[in-house]
């Protein structure tokens, strides 16, 4: 689809996750500010942070259905999840941004926690109208062990290859991918680029690192931008707290930006 971009709003930059339900409302808005400012086609995704991981985690959602004593944390899963949705179309709604939410429970399926099955109909029809579809990672129906869960870091793979986004943003907490845990490690060293011949290396480093939450934290972040760069589509690991990073990024400025880029394995998609 001609210059789409897929941002995702990590949770771990639109919340504390140190404290439940804790949203960071300037990161929010200032984010809403840059968002209402883009006038190309967009989808905006946004993490669950502490409004999800802590339940998610306590009722071991990510492993599917054990028992029924699993149904609260579904339950506040998807409850916070909702609220922390709605903090967010509150900012785009005072900025005048026509959003369209969708939750990935009522259109996509997965099947031993694999992803088998999207209806991603109505998102292109909101794009065709200019519409900025809003979805989150998300507790899904699974056809083999009951739920499971699908992280907006795989959603946004999905939609860029899908519907061939220009670029994908994973907005952060946290400069990009590093040699190191930057928040264990002093000597940790800021990665500016991953490509073809190095992206194994970074990988087996990152593999020795905590994965940080339910839905695999930086690894799997990475993960997903490999995905992309292997299908040619460019895609950001950036501090969505570090101010005018977004900006520069949704304006095609990132040369020099404290980020990294995923350099594509092929020849860049010709939208």
């Amino acid at each position: 689809m001609k210059q789409l971009t897929v941002l995702k709003l990590g949770g771990s930059a639109i919340t504390d996750k140190s404290r439940k339900l804790t949203p960071d409302l300037v990161t929010i808005h200032r984010s809403a500010d840059q968002i209402a400012k883009y006038k190309r086609l967009m989808i905006l995704l946004h993490g669950g942070g502490s409004f999800a991981h802590p339940f998610a985690k306590r009722g071991n959602l990510a492993k599917g259905f054990k028992d029924r004593s699993q149904f609260k944390a579904l339950d506040e899963t998807e409850l916070y999840l909702d609220q922390l949705s709605r903090i967010i179309q509150v900012a785009l709604l005072q900025r005048n941004v026509g959003f369209v939410p969708f939750r990935p429970m009522s259109y996509m399926e997965t099947s031993q926690g694999n992803l088998s099955r999207a209806f991603l109909d109505p998102i292109t029809d909101a794009l065709r109208l200019g519409l900025v579809p809003l979805s989150h990672g998300d507790v899904v129906m699974d056809s083999k062990i009951g739920f499971s869960i699908v992280s907006a870091d795989q959603l946004a793979s999905l939609f860029a290859l899908k519907l061939k986004a220009s670029n994908v943003l994973f907005g952060s907490d946290v400069d990009g991918i590093y040699s190191a845990d930057p928040k264990r490690s002093k000597t940790a060293q800021l990665v500016k680029e991953v490509n073809k011949k190095n992206y194994r290396q970074i990988r087996a480093a990152l593999r020795k690192s905590p994965l940080g939450d339910v839905t695999g934290g930086m690894l799997a972040k990475f993960s997903q931008a490999v995905i992309l760069a292997k299908n040619g589509c460019e895609s950001y690991i950036f501090n969505l707290r570090r101010e005018g990073m977004l900006e520069a990024l949704l304006s095609g400025k990132s040369q020099g930006l404290e980020c990294t880029r995923f350099e594509t394995w092929r020849r860049p998609r010709v939208n």
